[in-house]
């Protein structure tokens, strides 16, 4: 048996809206095959470095998106000089593996799971690709006691201004995710490297989680993290009808494809208190959105999405993207116009960013673009990386404050 503390890195308390799921999911992977397994979280304002010296294991396994992949970096370090076993794991260093293992004695590509455990029995090999789990059923259930699910429940209360518009304040939140992956190839989404089939929880287990969820943290409201909740019909509607038939009082948003959504469903999404949809709407640019998203959807599809949702009496959110490739100022005003026309009870705004292994960022590499050396501390979704845009960054932030 070894003893295995999990760290979630970052800063900056803009990442602490959501507790760290996959963190959780491998804690109880681990345990299930008798490793003893501890959580320090970071965003949640815990003071890992004492935590880790207090538990002194055998193994720090490290998660940092590319956002604060730095503070994960500083923290494997740290953890190496201390003489700590290190793993490093993640979509960032997924795609960037040597770079990991420059701060790392381990490096873990793909899903976590069983590459977490063959590192933990002690491989040689210090880059270890995991493989996907087929059936998400099988993994255990998630123990949330493990990190401090009240200050996550807080979450919409520390951020007013995120994307959680269907939720009051003072209300109980929590966030789930019962999918892996998406049957899409956005140009800027990492699941355009991954190549891998869309995989399910079962209703049964959705419903199993938010009662377990209801009745023992008391959460009122959940967020699902699934990048398209709705892309299994069958699914969804077996989901709704196990909740209304539990008769959950729990209400929720999620994000989902506007090509997933019609009338009968919503009516049912209705039903099982679902209070939010949002849509990656991305841009008021026929041009752009067609770059962004490979000529999968139109405009006036998005504008008929957005209007059956509100009809249907639940919110209908929006999340868009300024500064992608060639964009102008003029098409982010269609953008804007957009947003105004089509009445969004709720959007939010990001820079379009080349994350790596997206097929943005090779569109980035291919244009010999990308600066010999990269600070992933501006790969937040706030500001210009390199560029993408003739629009200088200090321009790009009055638009966007103004959208």
């Amino acid at each position: 048996m070894a003893k295995l503390v999990l760290v979630n890195s970052g800063r900056d308390y803009e990442y602490g809206v959501h507790e760290p799921l996959h963190l959780l999911v491998l804690a109880a992977y681990a345990k299930k095959h008798g490793h003893q397994v501890a959580i320090a979280d970071q965003i949640a304002g815990e003071d890992i470095f004492k935590k880790i010296k207090k538990l002194n294991p055998d193994y720090v396994g490290i998660t940092g998106t590319t956002a604060v992949i730095n503070e994960a970096y500083e923290i494997s370090d740290w953890c190496r000089k201390n003489g700590f076993k290190t793993i490093l794991g993640g979509v960032h260093v997924s795609v960037m593996p040597e770079e990991g293992l420059e701060h790392a004695d381990y490096v873990v590509k793909g899903e976590g799971e069983e590459a977490l455990i063959k590192i933990l029995k002690g491989t040689k090999e210090r880059i270890v690709t995991g493989n996907p789990i087929t059936d998400l059923d099988k993994l255990p259930k998630i123990n949330r006691d493990l990190i401090n699910t009240k200050y996550y429940q807080k979450g919409k209360d520390r951020n007013p201004g995120t994307h959680l518009h269907f939720v009051p304040p003072n209300t109980k939140l929590n966030s789930v995710l019962f999918t892996r992956g998406c049957p899409f190839n956005c140009i800027f989404c990492h699941n355009s490297w991954r190549g891998l089939k869309v995989r399910f929880h079962s209703a049964k287990r959705m419903i199993e989680e938010l009662k377990e969820l209801e009745t023992k943290y008391g959460t009122e409201a959940v967020f699902f993290m699934d990048d398209d909740l709705l892309c299994h019909k069958q699914r969804i509607v077996e989901f709704c009808e196990l909740f209304i038939k539990e008769k959950l009082k729990i209400f929720w948003g999620c994000q989902a494809r506007v090509s997933m959504v019609n009338k009968d469903l919503l009516q049912l999404l209705k039903k099982a208190n679902c209070k939010q949809i949002t849509f990656g709407l991305e841009a008021g640019s026929q041009r752009i959105l067609s770059m962004l998203k490979n000529d999968t959807t139109t405009i006036e599809q998005n504008k008929k999405a957005i209007k059956m949702v509100k009809d249907s009496g639940i919110l209908a959110c929006g999340s868009f993207m300024i500064g992608s490739p060639g964009e102008t100022e003029d098409e982010i005003m269609q953008t804007k116009k957009f947003i105004i026309e089509n009445d969004l009870d709720g959007f939010g705004a990001t820079v379009t960013t080349p994350f790596p292994g997206t097929k943005l960022w090779e569109m980035c590499k291919e244009k010999k673009i990308l600066p010999p050396k990269i600070n992933w501390k501006n790969f937040n979704l706030n500001q210009l990386t390199f560029g993408l845009t003739e629009i200088s960054q200090e321009r790009m932030e009055n638009i966007k404050k103004n959208l």
